[in-house]
């Protein structure tokens, strides 16, 4: 949705970027399918840290949006532990492996986030995963549109998730403006009504408001809290008076 903030931000921060396109058919499309299909490619280190993230998280009952699913890793990993799983995809191969997995909560469907079109993923979602969300973007517009996209897809307490390396990888030098740092990332998200924040050195979330508190799982928290506690178990043990037992008699 364009307003005056993006329009700002264009002139600011994005200026050799273009506004608009004037693609309404098929925005946001890389060249070649060999760039963008995924399905039978090993899962890339940043999906991977973005994977260990959500690891850390409650994730019962959740609803998880998968933008570029791939070869569907990131639905293998959390089918059993997630209360839903959707996926999307610009190409029918990737479309094909994750119908062909039949994970019972995982469904994925063909949709173009740039579009601006949401219909096909009805429903609001806890987590957003998206490990390159501007490396194919065209203009300003369609970036836009993809910040509208989550504003109509995001729980209110919920988490657009993405990571740094992800984020700054573009196909080609041509557009290596869309290369994307947490700056870049925090105007445009800014400019859409969100607020980012650095969850880890790689790790960056989008949210609405205060930064997402800790889920992580009751057994993690458990060992952490057990954990931090040693210290102070040892130097109270440290700190008690040596008791000294004298024998009476002959040693045995």
């Amino acid at each position: 949705m364009i307003n005056d903030a993006w329009r700002e931000l264009h002139q600011s921060r994005f200026p050799e970027l273009p506004f608009d396109c004037g693609n309404r058919t098929d925005p946001g499309i890389l060249d070649t399918a060999d760039m963008r299909d995924w399905s039978t490619k090993a899962t890339t280190p940043d999906q991977q840290r973005i994977e260990s993230y959500l690891d850390r998280c409650d994730l019962r009952a959740k609803r998880i949006l998968h933008i570029g699913i791939g070869n569907s890793s990131l639905a293998r990993h959390f089918y059993r532990r997630a209360g839903e799983i959707v996926g999307t995809t610009v190409d029918e191969p990737e479309l094909r492996v994750a119908q062909g997995l039949g994970l019972p909560n995982y469904t994925a469907v063909l949709h173009n986030k740039y579009s601006g079109q949401s219909e096909a993923v009805p429903g609001a979602f806890d987590f957003i995963v998206d490990n390159n969300p501007t490396s194919a973007c065209c203009c300003i517009s369609h970036l836009a549109e993809l910040f509208s996209f989550f504003d109509a897809k995001l729980a209110v307490a919920g988490q657009f998730v993405t990571e740094a390396v992800g984020l700054a990888w573009v196909a080609s030098d041509r557009d290596a403006r869309w290369s994307f740092d947490f700056e870049d990332l925090a105007a445009a998200a800014a400019a859409a009504g969100f607020s980012t924040y650095q969850a880890t050195r790689n790790i960056y979330v989008v949210t609405r408001g205060q930064p997402p508190r800790s889920r992580l799982l009751p057994s993690l928290r458990h060992s952490l809290r057990q954990a931090s506690s040693f210290p102070r178990k040892l130097i109270a043990i440290m700190r008690r008076p040596l008791r000294i037992v004298r024998r009476v008699g002959p040693p045995r």
